[in-house]
C-alpha cells in the first residue's frame, strides 16, 4: 500500500516510554522512523524527551563525530526537510482556555520539538524565496475535547475551558496565522463531537468567514483495534477527506492479563500463515483499512520489527482481511 502524501502512514508513537524516551526515539530515528507522535500532557509523555533525541540524531552526533571530512558529507548534509521529519504532538484539554493559550502552547511545542530544526523556505513559481518560516510541525491536535474522572491526574480540578467550537478556532489560527503546525486534528472524541465541528467549520466556510480561515480538522486520532475498530469514527472520516491516525492498534487499551489481539487465534494462525509477527499482521490489517499507525516499543529488536512497515507492503489477502474484521466485538 503506497503512502499517502501529507499523512502519517507509519509512526512511532511515544507514550509511557519513561525514563527510555530519550534512548527509544534514538532507537527507532536508527531503524528508519522519520514521523513521530507525542503530546504536551505529562504523567503519559514527555515531550522534552523527543525533542532532545530528535536534534542529538539529526545534529549533534553527526556534527560533531561524522562532519570532520568530505567523505561524511551525505550524513552532515542531513537535514529534517531532507529526511521527512514530521513530528505531532497534542494540546490538552485543561489547556484549552483560550484561542491566545492555544496558540502559545503551539509555538511553544514547535520549539521544543522541532526548534533545532532549519527555517521552511517558502518560494514562487519562478523559484525566488518569498518568505522564511520555522519548521513546522506536522498535526497539533486536540488531546480530547475536555476532562473526565480518572483520564489524567491533572483532570481532578481543571480550570474553565472553551467549548470544542471555541478552540477550534485556535487551532485554525495555528495553522492559518501562526505557521506552527501544517495540519490540525482531534483527538479521543466521539463521532458526534467530529460531526459537530465538521458542521461548524462548513457554516463559517458558507458565510465566508476569515481570520483564521475556516479548516476541516486535517487528522484524527483514535483508539481502533481489530476487536473495537472505530467503524463509525473511520466512515466519517473516509466521507469528509480525513486522516484516521489509529492508537494502541495492537490491543493495548484493553485491560486485562494478556492482550487479547496479540494473542487471538485468528492473529497468530495468520502469523504463522505469513511467516511475519501477530504485531505486523496486526499492522498490516490497519493499514490495509486506510487508518495510519503510530505503534511504539521499548525493545530494539521490536522496533526493527515494527521498522518493517515502513519499507514492505501490507500484506494480507482479502480473504484474511475478512477473517480478521470478524473479530470485531459487537
Amino acid at each position: 500500500m503506497p503512502e499517502i502524501p501529507n499523512q502519517i502512514g507509519v509512526g512511532f508513537g511515544t507514550a509511557a516510554l519513561g525514563d527510555a524516551n530519550h534512548e527509544v526515539v534514538l532507537l527507532a530515528l536508527k531503524a528508519g522512523f522519520r514521523k513521530f507522535d507525542t503530546a504536551e500532557a505529562d504523567y503519559w509523555y514527555r515531550q522534552g524527551e523527543v525533542g532532545k533525541a530528535l536534534e542529538t540524531f539529526f545534529y549533534k552526533d553527526h556534527q560533531d563525530d561524522e562532519c570532520v571530512d568530505d567523505s561524511q558529507q551525505e550524513e552532515c548534509s542531513r537535514t529534517c526537510a531532507s529526511e521527512g521529519l514530521e513530528i505531532s504532538t497534542k494540546i490538552p484539554p485543561w489547556s484549552l482556555t483560550s484561542e491566545d493559550n492555544i496558540r502559545a502552547n503551539a509555538k511553544e511545542s514547535r520549539e521544543e520539538l522541532v526548534g533545532f530544526c532549519e527555517d521552511q523556505v517558502l518560494a514562487d513559481e519562478n523559484g525566488n524565496i518569498v518568505e522564511a518560516r520555522p519548521y513546522p510541525l506536522d498535526v497539533y491536535y486536540i488531546h480530547a475535547p475536555h476532562c473526565w474522572d480518572g483520564w489524567h491526574p491533572r483532570c481532578t480540578s481543571p480550570p474553565p475551558t472553551l467549548s470544542l467550537r471555541d478552540a477550534w478556532r485556535g487551532m485554525e489560527a495555528v495553522v492559518g496565522i501562526d505557521h506552527s503546525a501544517k495540519r490540525i486534528g482531534l483527538s479521543n472524541v466521539s463521532p458526534a463531537e467530529l460531526l459537530d465541528i465538521i458542521a461548524f467549520v462548513q457554516e463559517r466556510q458558507a458565510a465566508g468567514e476569515t481570520n483564521p480561515q475556516p479548516r476541516m480538522p486535517d487528522a484524527l486520532q483514535a483508539f481502533a483495534d481489530p476487536l473495537k475498530p472505530a467503524k463509525e469514527l473511520r466512515r466519517i472520516c473516509a466521507e469528509h477527506d480525513i486522516e484516521f491516525v489509529s492508537y494502541s492498534t495492537l490491543g493495548t487499551q484493553h485491560r486485562q492479563g494478556r492482550n487479547p489481539v496479540l494473542t487471538s487465534d485468528t492473529v497468530e494462525m495468520l502469523a504463522k500463515r505469513y511467516n511475519r509477527s501477530v504485531a505486523e499482521v496486526v499492522l498490516s490489517w490497519a493499514r490495509q483499512n486506510e487508518m495510519s499507525v503510530i505503534p511504539r516499543s521499548t525493545r530494539e529488536n521490536h522496533i526493527q520489527e515494527l521498522s518493517n512497515m515502513l519499507t514492505q507492503p501490507p500484506f494480507l489477502s482479502l480473504e484474511d482481511l475478512e477473517l480478521m474484521d470478524k473479530m470485531a466485538l459487537n
